[in-house]
């Protein structure tokens, strides 16, 4: 097993800020960062309530670690996943879900415990187009269940469709390792595979719209327009089943950027949920939060954030939403600032230099600043539409969730 001074200092020090101190003698180490942390508790403890540690965000097919401190934001890679490419990264409740792109194999990691499980899937392997979230069920005596959801779905890619549409559950403490199919009809909704649910409470968020080809065509057999209604969908771990619709506070069209989040309000154990919206045709985004949110039938928004991005600012800055792949962010509600991680766009320089990824910090004033993570790398990557290899440049992808530490074991 990797020992916890393997993880890096920087990370090691930024995951031990945030882990109760009664909590401390339940892992074992004999490196010098361990020491280094417990000897200096009390001055990382006061540190702790100035600086935060927000979790994972995945670049060039590799995994970060992300800090965000007073609208500075910066990273640095994990090198114990130095050998795995990642074409996504999921986090909840202190344990990280990453989907190697080869998809032979899904990896669940504890960043706290240096510990990790290796997932194979039912058959021969997973698909690109598979929808991932990972979140738990809990009983009376608050014991947490953590557990994998994959939603197999061919209605949302290329090529012929058989009607297949299949929820499978794989739970963490079963001693058989393999894959539940859970007994759901096909439904009337369905999940773009771009879209990335967002972790609350355990349950997974996500952004869903009506299935087209159950939507009544005009007459000259198109969709109509405003024939496709789009709403909220949450799974609920413990339940093992979607809930009802859930309205939004806006209405969204198929190339609109539309990217989900969560946050903590207050002291840390109130999580919600925060929605970004950005027209394709238009001059801003907006970003909402809920105020209220009761799993998993009822929520209520407010506009957090409405940004202008038509002005010479933003051209200087080659700032742009990517409709499918980009927009991932987060926010920091006490101090009115949301980050939006993106390419930086030069779309209209004939020779552009090479493409960064980019941290846009934005405040209800509007722009603040951009941080440089590092450049974006041109990389082959399999389609989740089309299920054919590419290459492209990626933007950088965010797990939204603030990271709390652990002990729940994976290995």
């Amino acid at each position: 097993m990797p020992r916890m001074c393997d993880l890096g200092e920087k990370l090691v020090v930024e995951i031990f800020k945030r882990v109760p101190i009664t909590s401390l003698k339940a892992v074992r180490s004999t490196c010098k960062t361990w020491e280094a942390i417990t000897k200096s508790w009390v001055v990382l403890g006061k540190k702790a309530a100035d600086e935060f540690l927000l979790g994972f965000v995945k670049m060039n097919n590799k995994v970060y670690s992300l800090r965000y401190h007073q609208g500075d934001v910066s990273v640095q890679q994990v090198d114990l996943l130095n050998q795995l490419e990642i074409s996504a990264v999921y986090h909840c409740d202190g344990l990280v879900l990453c989907v190697a792109k080869d998809l032979l194999k899904l990896v669940v990691w504890n960043p706290y415990l240096c510990q990790s499980r290796w997932i194979g899937p039912r058959g021969e392997s997973f698909e690109a187009s598979d929808i991932y979230a990972i979140g738990y069920s809990e009983d009376k005596n608050k014991k947490r269940d953590h557990k994998i959801l994959r939603l197999v779905d061919d209605n949302c890619v290329a090529g012929p469709v058989l009607n297949v549409f299949r929820c499978e559950i794989y739970e963490m403490s079963s001693s058989d390792s393999s894959w539940r199919v859970l007994e759901e009809a096909k439904p009337k909704w369905e999940i773009d595979v771009h879209q990335r649910g967002a972790s609350v409470n355990g349950n997974t968020y996500f952004f869903a719209h009506d299935r087209v080809d159950d939507i009544e065509p005009d007459a000259d057999g198109s969709i109509p327009v405003d024939g496709v209604e789009d709403f909220l969908l949450c799974f609920d771990f413990t339940k093992e089943r979607f809930g009802p619709r859930l309205p939004l506070p806006f209405h969204s069209f198929n190339e609109d950027c539309v990217t989900l989040s969560s946050f903590l309000r207050g002291d840390g154990d109130d999580e919600q949920l925060a929605a970004l919206f950005g027209g394709c045709e238009s001059s801003f985004f907006e970003i909402w939060l809920t105020l209220t949110l009761v799993e998993p039938d009822h929520v209520s928004w407010t506009k957090f954030l409405l940004v202008e991005t038509g002005g010479p600012i933003f051209t200087s800055l080659h700032f742009q939403l990517s409709t499918y792949f980009g927009g991932s962010f987060f926010v920091d509600e006490e101090n009115k600032v949301a980050v939006v991680f993106e390419l930086d766009s030069y779309i209209s320089i004939s020779a552009p230099p090479p493409s960064q990824h980019t941290a846009f910090v934005f405040g209800q004033a509007g722009y603040i600043q951009s941080v440089n993570l590092g450049q974006a790398l041109k990389l082959q990557h399999l389609s989740r539409y089309s299920g054919k290899h590419c290459q492209a440049l990626l933007p950088p992808l965010v797990c939204s969730s603030s990271f709390r530490p652990t002990l729940v074991q994976v290995s």
